[in-house]
């Protein structure tokens, strides 16, 4: 079989799993996460603590047992203690802001108002009809009124969830102590699988799921780089122009960067705007420059980053998140790399060799 026809038929395989496979089991996954994710968060960490624990064992000579406990207590600690202080800072910004938008919302109205007035000046006095300016008014207090009531809504789901805290604390047991059983007892579990497997799949399965669980991690490890530097280039900015809550809008940011296209753009644009037309111009066009700088960043580095974090070149990388993206749109753009690896993965543990070369094992 030619190159050619391999290619055409990976590329088969790949528009079909993505319009037909992966709807379907997306609909079987929906309640998934509700039972087992203590157990995938487990299998996560058990995976983020393994090289610690290979360290522990080769160098300092400890059982898997003890190796396994300070690594847990090491990698695992070190993050609870890093979020409980982001936590705690953003619940208290949060909070900030919402008392400072509720006491100066109607500042805020006449501030925007008196910059349209300003532009009014600025462009040959166009004297808006009373009509329109009490219609603008109105809008600007409902889009006050929405802010404050976005806010409320995150204050108090963050209360909810302080009020849910013995479910948490059970949430997390239960994944901590899973977490120990996986990363103490991976041998025997790594053993018993390839035992339960047919003996002419071992090395093929070994070959795909190396490859698939480094990619995973690769792929987590980029997102990780990519939200770390939108977050910091935001925080940094943000600190330059002089915008109060900096640490708070670069957490958000930083996060809502996980999402592609929307982004940074669901602050900045608005804010952005928000601060030109209620008289703040150098200051909103500022907040454009910063948001126009993010976006060109991460293009740039988002395909070097996976790539060389999942094994894939920069321009195979580009093409696997632009052909996910269109294909089975935002959640795509993180399944298209990861498939590209799966399918790479078995060609080369010879899984399509018995169908693309007519051999047999």
């Amino acid at each position: 079989m030619t190159k050619l026809a391999v290619g055409v038929l990976a590329l088969l395989a790949i528009y079909l799993l993505f319009t037909y496979v992966f709807p379907i089991l997306g609909d079987v996954a929906g309640g998934f996460p509700k039972y087992f994710m203590p157990f995938v968060l487990a299998l996560f960490f058990a995976l983020l603590i393994e090289p610690a624990i290979r360290f522990m064992e080769r160098r300092l000579k400890m059982g898997r047992g003890l190796a396994t406990i300070m690594s847990m207590l090491l990698v695992l600690g070190s993050l609870g203690l890093i979020l409980t202080f982001l936590i705690t800072k953003l619940i208290n910004e949060l909070i900030s802001i919402y008392r400072l938008i509720s006491v100066n919302s109607g500042d805020l109205i006449a501030r925007i108002l008196d910059g349209f007035q300003q532009i009014q000046l600025l462009y040959g006095q166009l004297n808006l009809p009373v009509d329109l300016e009490k219609s603008m008014q109105t809008s600007l207090a409902q889009i006050i009124s929405g802010a404050e009531e976005l806010l409320n809504l995150i204050v108090n789901s963050l209360i909810t969830i302080m009020a849910n805290v013995p479910g948490y604390f059970i949430f997390l047991m239960i994944a901590v102590v899973a977490t120990y059983f996986m990363a103490h007892e991976r041998p025997e579990i790594k053993a018993w699988f390839l035992r339960s497997l047919p003996p002419t799949w071992e090395g093929k399965t070994q070959t795909v799921a190396s490859d698939l669980i480094s990619a995973l991690l690769g792929f987590i490890k980029a997102q990780f780089i990519l939200v770390s530097i939108t977050g910091l280039q935001t925080i940094i900015g943000l600190k330059i122009i002089g915008a109060e809550y900096a640490l708070t809008i670069g957490l958000l940011v930083g996060l809502l960067d996980i999402l592609p296209i929307l982004g940074p753009g669901l602050v900045f644009i608005p804010w952005g705007l928000f601060a030109v037309f209620s008289g703040q111009v150098g200051f909103g066009i500022a907040l454009l420059i910063l948001y126009a700088v993010l976006v060109i960043v991460r293009y740039i580095i988002e395909p070097r980053i996976i790539g060389n974090n999942i094994g894939l070149h920069p321009l195979a990388t580009l093409i696997s998140l632009y052909v996910g993206l269109k294909a089975a749109g935002v959640i795509g753009m993180f399944l298209g790399p990861i498939l590209v690896i799966v399918v790479l993965a078995c060609f080369r543990a010879g899984v399509f060799d018995r169908w693309l070369w007519n051999r047999t094992d």
